[in-house]
């Protein structure tokens, strides 16, 4: 099974430049690198992982106790009050005696042989930890991709407000020159009228970008704590991209931390089952008794020298124990981890399944999104001669406005698709890279020592 160091190599995000960006509430500069980081940080989605992955880990310390002795102490002191043949023949009392009893014990338990449940409770706990562990990797990357998303959408919102503000002066200037020509008697009212109208879809167009951009910022601020200021378009790692779906599947198979939780937790769950058996076999034990006692079942401690009212005892014995029937409760908790270890074979499958189905997405999505953008930047291209060639042909009276304010329009429409259809080719690639597991280290981003515990490998291997 791969460690986590193997997702994070080459160049890092120095610890200086993530302090940086945590200066202010607001950032100078932040690269998709410094999101994610900040995200990783900062998330509370990946602080409930991570503290529901340390508290998996502290299971197995848990488990573990199961090697080691016990040691008890007692202590008690209350009124006895006795009648019994002793006190009876002793004729210098009546026949109940009356004492303050006092209690002193200690008891020592060492496992010898429990049947191999410790062995096997210990294992358990360590794919626990490990499924948990990689479960928290899955969160990270997953919650890379997210930020890769918003932070795309943020860059694509504010290209479109630009894109609005430039068809918002083109209208503006075809309205005021028609304005101009309607002042002087040479455009004809309905031409003013027209112009207007589609002024003022202009207008609604870029109040609607803002609006997105807004959203868009708000998202960010959601997801990656800080407000979004001077983003710079990213460009995913090409070298780490796989050239071909069937190198896609192979990678998400070997790489996805989802798959690899999912197999932890299968581990887990035969080692329950296995620890369910140890329920046929015996218990061995050294046992270690002590117990110093006064004023026991009528005897005064206060009595003469010789005989005293002290009761004291150390025994020192290995103990068997075998149960022969508790109710088929052990037969019933073996079936149990039997059904169970199914269910986590079934979780494997279906996540298995959803792997090979993102994995041939995000490579569908990837292979059509650049032929889609080739298409459209060919759309842009003619668009924009037709938008110059309109208005070149209607200053010589021979299209008419609705025309150029068409040509225009579709001109905006055109480069605001083509934005988005560029933005989605790019997240295609990440999703590429997350669905193969390999994101975070595509990004160059370290994940924290607190999540790296390569001792759980190395124990769960023995």
């Amino acid at each position: 099974m791969p460690t986590l160091s193997h997702l994070c190599h080459k160049t890092r995000i120095t610890a200086i430049a993530l302090a940086m960006s945590l200066i202010s509430p607001v950032a100078i500069s932040q690269t998709l690198e410094q999101a994610v980081a900040r995200s990783l940080e900062s998330h509370p989605q990946i602080r409930e992982a991570f503290a529901r992955y340390k508290a998996r880990e502290q299971s197995i310390d848990q488990s573990k106790a199961g090697y080691y002795p016990t040691l008890d102490a007692t202590a008690g002191v209350g009124q006895e009050w006795t009648d019994s043949p002793g006190t009876r023949r002793d004729t210098s009392t009546d026949d109940e005696v009356d004492l303050t009893r006092r209690e002193l014990g200690l008891s020592l338990r060492q496992m010898l042989f429990d049947g191999f449940r410790t062995q096997h409770e210990v294992a358990r706990t360590q794919n626990e930890a490990t499924a948990e562990q990689w479960g928290l990797i899955a969160t990270a990357e997953d919650k890379a991709l997210e930020v890769s998303r918003i932070y795309l959408d943020v860059l694509v919102a504010e290209e479109i407000v630009i894109l609005a503000e430039k068809n918002l002066d083109n209208h503006q200037e075809i309205y005021d020159a028609i304005e101009e020509s309607n002042q002087g008697g040479f455009a004809k009212a309905s031409d003013l009228s027209q112009v207007t109208g589609r002024l003022a879809r202009a207008n609604a167009n870029l109040m609607s970008a803002r609006n997105n951009l807004a959203d868009a910022r708000s998202a960010f601020m959601k997801v990656v704590g800080i407000a979004p200021e001077d983003l710079h378009l990213p460009s995913p790692d090409a070298a780490m991209l796989p050239q071909s779906l069937d190198t896609t599947l192979d990678m998400a198979l070997d790489n996805h931390p989802r798959l690899q939780s999912a197999q932890a937790d299968i581990a887990a769950a035969n080692a329950a089952r296995d620890g369910s058996r140890a329920a046929y076999l015996p218990t061995i034990n050294v046992e270690v008794d002590a117990n110093w006692n006064e004023n026991i079942g009528g005897e005064d401690g206060a009595g003469p020298p010789d005989v005293g009212g002290e009761n004291n005892n150390i025994q020192a014995m290995v103990r068997m124990r075998y149960n022969l029937f508790n109710g088929g409760a052990d037969r019933a908790r073996e079936r149990q981890t039997a059904y169970q270890t199914i269910e986590a074979r079934e979780v494997n499958e279906m996540t298995h399944r959803q792997v090979v189905e993102g994995a041939t997405l995000a490579w569908n999505a990837r292979t059509y999104l650049e032929q889609q953008r080739d298409f459209m930047r060919q759309h842009v291209e003619a668009a924009t001669d037709t938008r110059d060639a309109y208005r070149e042909e209607f200053r010589l009276n021979a299209r008419t406005l609705l025309d150029v304010l068409d040509s225009q329009n579709e001109l905006f429409e055109t480069r605001r698709e083509y934005l988005s259809k560029e933005a989605d080719e790019r997240y295609a690639q990440y999703r590429i890279l997350n669905a193969t597991g390999q994101l975070l280290a595509s990004l160059r981003i370290d994940t924290p020592a607190s999540w790296d515990t390569a001792s759980l490998y190395s124990e769960g291997s023995e």
